[in-house]
């Protein structure tokens, strides 16, 4: 059910700003609100497309020191959104569960040649 799901929507590389490579881009803190909850659905969205390659993102809970998708969050040269991706991403059902006070990373492991501007990541939690 839907009724029960949590979004959570990070604004990780601001609207006009070139998308980077690296780890720790963004970093959030898991509230008592989620906890106990499985990370269900991941999405990632630029403003501005790239082109030649992919973007890349990986979520990581740094505290328990895994990434938590098997496949990364890809988004395709052109696109805008990780739903249109060749490669759809897929959780790790071994690391999708967070705990109060985790912290995830969002990472950004590759980029198009030409690089996206801003970058949106939406996680959504529910108990299993």
């Amino acid at each position: 059910s839907y009724a029960g799901t949590k979004t959570v929507e990070m604004v990780v590389v601001d609207w006009t700003t070139d998308i980077a490579t690296g780890d720790g881009k963004f970093y959030l803190h898991i509230p008592v609100a989620l906890n106990g909850m499985n990370l269900v659905t991941v999405h990632a969205e630029v403003i501005t497309a790239g082109t030649t390659g992919t973007t890349d993102i990986q979520i990581a809970n740094v505290t328990d020191a895994v990434d938590i998708l098997s496949t990364k969050l890809t988004i395709d040269s052109t696109e805008t959104g990780s739903d249109t991706a060749a490669t759809p991403a897929v959780i790790n059902a071994a690391n999708d569960d967070v705990a109060t006070n985790d912290l995830l990373r969002v990472d950004v492991d590759a980029i198009s040649t030409t690089a996206p501007k801003g970058l949106l990541v939406t996680l959504e939690f529910r108990l299993p």
